[in-house]
């Protein structure tokens, strides 16, 4: 029987709400007493049945004001969430330990209360006890290291008296990347040169630290390689090239590294921050996979996302 609500749940309610933005209408609100309203109903059915026996004008009025304040709630509870938009904007990759979330905006025209943002995979949370236009709010994804599909949460609001739960989901099919915690690897590194034909062969390359040229600063570039002297001069930021960093690059090999699975991806990890803070091109090799030797911010990302996947 579970498993037949699941799978109806999972073919009408998931598919319907599919999406990275929804309006929530009367098609995708749904609207039923808490757990403080069905304790509220079963006190006022308990006065009426005594105001009935024992003919009680006062008890069967305070039933009947009951009745009405439940109505109430449950009217202002659908008004209060009826068009009322979410957006999930993005998802925050990161290092696990680190702060991974994914950012919403909700959406209104009019003044909303008491709006609660569920992550149901994680339990995560956040409560809105306002909404005016737009208002962006943060919900914590609390993840180890590996490759998650964001799926659903669970919007709701028990406003106005806590009677009436008002809710509703959105399923999203985003991805999010918890790349390894950077662990710091003291031993040897191999260098790693690509020949014509593609295939890598690992040896070791004495660079030439020559200077070559000055090119303008970026953020992520060395502080180490600023030629000062010229910033004195002028003002401008510029870094030292050498041939060396054009005719050498390296690669990361996860047989080279020590410790459990773990450890090693976290020393790869590391490794792969450093390279690519320093502007120096690298490579990766891992059992099942080989990232051909590239530098840049693309490259960066494609190698956290492979240490997270494995």
């Amino acid at each position: 029987m579970r498993s037949r609500i699941k799978y109806w749940f999972a073919k009408h309610v998931d598919r319907k709400h599919t999406a990275d933005h929804m309006i929530f209408k009367h098609d995708s609100i749904y609207v039923l007493p808490s757990q403080s309203g069905l304790l509220f109903i079963g006190i006022m059915v308990l006065n009426f049945i005594l105001g009935i026996n024992y003919q009680n004008n006062l008890i069967l009025a305070v039933s009947y004001i009951m009745a009405v304040l439940l109505i109430v709630s449950l009217l202002s509870g659908y008004i209060n969430f009826n068009r009322l938009g979410l957006k999930l904007l993005s998802v925050n990759d990161n290092y696990e330990g680190a702060l991974t979330d994914a950012i919403v905006e909700l959406e209104s025209t009019k003044e909303r209360y008491n709006i609660i943002i569920r992550h149901i995979n994680t339990g995560s949370e956040v409560t809105i006890n306002e909404v005016f236009k737009n208002t962006i709010a943060h919900v914590t994804l609390p993840y180890k290291r590996g490759v998650y599909t964001i799926e659903k949460f669970k919007i709701t609001s028990h406003f106005p008296f806590g009677l009436v739960t008002v809710w509703s989901y959105l399923h999203s099919n985003k991805t999010l990347h918890v790349y390894p915690l950077p662990k710091e690897e003291k031993a040897q590194i191999n260098h790693i040169i690509t020949g014509t034909d593609g295939d890598s062969n690992v040896n070791d390359v004495q660079a030439i630290d020559e200077f070559n040229e000055l090119k303008p600063y970026q953020q992520g570039m060395s502080l180490n390689k600023v030629s000062w002297r010229h910033f004195a001069k002028n003002q401008q930021l510029l870094v030292k090239g050498y041939t060396s960093e054009q005719s050498v690059s390296v690669g990361f090999d996860f047989d080279l590294m020590t410790g459990n699975v773990e450890e090693r991806l976290s020393k790869l990890c590391f490794l792969v921050v450093e390279a690519s803070n320093n502007q120096q091109p690298f490579a990766l090799k891992l059992p099942n996979e080989t990232v051909a030797i590239g530098s840049g911010q693309s490259h960066r990302v494609k190698c956290l996302e492979i240490l997270s996947e494995y």
